[in-house]
């Protein structure tokens, strides 16, 4: 895959990126998408057209099955470069956007969580405790620095978040347990906890644990073989408990690193004890 026709734009992509304060992950993500426009249409990035960005599409859409958040990606990668590197203006209407339809994820409860824990192997544990135990997004865990683990004030400094942003989060008794287990044991060598192997100066790479629970959840409980289940699914699971447990939105926001609290809001769907308090207005008179 992208043999045949030279993506040469990735150090101008870079800046332009950096200089509006996105994440490297966005370039990442914005650089793939243009390499696959460019090699499907078969001509320079540069010199493809909105009709033939259009094609390519209808091509995720219509061939390839892609959902509507990875046409929306690859639409907004064509925009960013032609406006800011190309200095083009390119109307909004000039590409169909995707609706996205709002899916509420499924949780798992905090026991089937533990029980698949306890099947990992030392260094996997460590990483999904993060997701779980502090709310991370996989990319988040893995970019984590020792310097980051505030055993004294139970904090871990997330400073990879989505859009480039930094936080706080709590951290667990667990996590921290774990990870120290995994530190005496791995002994990990530069600044990321969990380095990769073959360039301990850059973290590990998502692609290498990014089904590993939802195959570890599934061999251990068979009966959820129809459940949508990614390592995505701790970081939902840790908002769900924590609103289950009182913690209020504003409070989970903040943790999650969501930027709007509508983006929090949606765990009021799917908390259980928090339906479980409320009555009804029919039966709210006492018959």
């Amino acid at each position: 895959m992208f043999k045949t026709i030279p993506f040469k734009y990735d150090e101008d992509l870079k800046r332009e990126i950096e200089i509006r304060g996105r994440s490297y992950l966005t370039f990442k993500n914005y650089r793939c998408q243009l390499r696959r426009i460019s090699e499907y249409i078969g001509k320079d990035i540069a010199d493809v057209t909105p009709e033939e960005a259009n094609r390519f599409l209808r091509h995720l859409h219509s061939d390839l099955k892609r959902g509507p958040q990875t046409i929306n990606i690859c639409r907004a990668a064509f925009y960013f470069f032609n406006q800011c590197v190309m200095g083009r203006d390119v109307p909004h209407y000039a590409l169909a956007k995707q609706k996205v339809r709002q899916k509420l994820p499924d949780i798992l409860s905090q026991e089937s969580i533990l029980a698949v824990f306890d099947t990992l192997l030392l260094r996997n544990r460590a990483i999904l405790s993060l997701c779980y135990g502090s709310g991370l997004r996989i990319s988040e865990a893995l970019s984590i620095r020792i310097s980051d683990i505030n055993s004294k004030e139970m904090k871990v400094y997330v400073r990879n978040g989505k859009g480039g942003t930094q936080r706080y989060s709590i951290l667990s008794a667990y996590s921290l347990d774990t990870l120290r287990e995994y530190y005496r044991a791995y002994r990990p060598k530069g600044k990321f906890l969990f380095p990769k192997h073959s360039d301990p100066e850059k973290p590990m790479t998502p692609q290498y644990i990014q089904n590993y629970f939802s195959v570890a959840y599934k061999k251990l409980f068979p009966e959820g073989q129809n459940k949508r289940i990614t390592i995505h699914t701790l970081r939902h699971c840790f908002a769900t408990h924590l609103l289950d447990s009182g913690t209020d939105l504003r409070t989970i926001q903040i943790l999650l690193g969501h930027k709007s609290i509508e983006s929090t809001c949606i765990y009021t769907h799917l908390t259980t004890r928090h339906f479980a308090k409320l009555m009804s207005p029919l039966d709210q008179n006492g018959r």
